[in-house]
């Protein structure tokens, strides 16, 4: 009897376990921002010249995508047991890029796709707006490359002037914009977690119930999506 137990315990642990990454995975993703070390946090729209990287991911986990003037490819492995994506494979054109910000950013983001290098993923989808998805990759805690499916169809500054304050903050975090509308919070952990969610127009969000330590604040509105930073203390 303790062994038909143990065989059903296992049999449940086993089928509970995704086979597959999650289908919303396969499709376009353009670059928002990337942090590295827990340092630079680098918001893609405040390079200069502008530049579109994003990141194609294909049903068969083979990925492609353009830097800021090289193009690169590989493949994921997928760990259904830990539910990560490590690259294999990569390679990336040898193009000289023409001005010195657009090489310092692809040394940045091609350095993320380290080989054996596993990526937690996350993908978060905006209640409000379905078709409007936010993926997050992070090979360690503190490095993250953030994405959304949907390229930035407004100015940069009609999109990052939600502000966010105190910062850091122990309580209530207060969130002000001038011409956006929230829709959405979603609040991730530097593991890329969502920790906390307010799908209301709300320009308050109580985060006292959080661990002290980094996360990010992604706001969510009929312009687009802003994702910011703060600290819990």
């Amino acid at each position: 009897m303790k062994t038909l137990l143990l065989f059903i315990a296992l049999l449940i642990g086993f089928t509970s376990i995704s086979q597959e990454p999650d289908p919303d995975l396969y499709q376009t993703w353009y670059l928002y921002s990337y942090e590295y070390d827990l340092g630079d946090y680098i918001l893609v729209t405040e390079i200069e010249p502008a530049i579109s990287p994003n990141l194609i991911i294909e049903e068969n986990l083979d990925f492609f995508g353009n830097g800021a003037c090289n193009a690169y490819n590989g493949n994921f492995i997928y760990d259904a047991t830990a539910e990560t994506l490590t690259p294999e494979n990569f390679v990336q054109s040898l193009l000289n890029c023409d001005y010195q910000s657009h090489t310092d950013f692809e040394l940045d983001y091609f350095g993320f796709f380290s080989p054996d290098v596993p990526f937690e993923y996350t993908i978060d989808t905006n209640p409000n707006n379905p078709n409007n998805q936010t993926l997050i990759l992070s090979p360690a805690p503190g490095f993250f490359l953030i994405y959304s499916n949907t390229q930035l169809s407004v100015s940069e500054n009609e999109i990052t002037s939600f502000k966010i304050y105190p910062n850091p903050v122990s309580e209530t975090l207060f969130i002000s914009s001038e011409n956006n509308t929230i829709e959405n919070i979603s609040v991730f952990s530097i593991n890329g977690q969502v920790v906390l969610s307010e799908k209301s127009n709300t320009n308050q969000l109580d985060v006292s119930t959080l661990s002290n330590g980094l996360y990010f604040v992604e706001i969510a509105s009929g312009n687009g999506t802003s994702i910011q930073k703060f600290i819990k203390k």
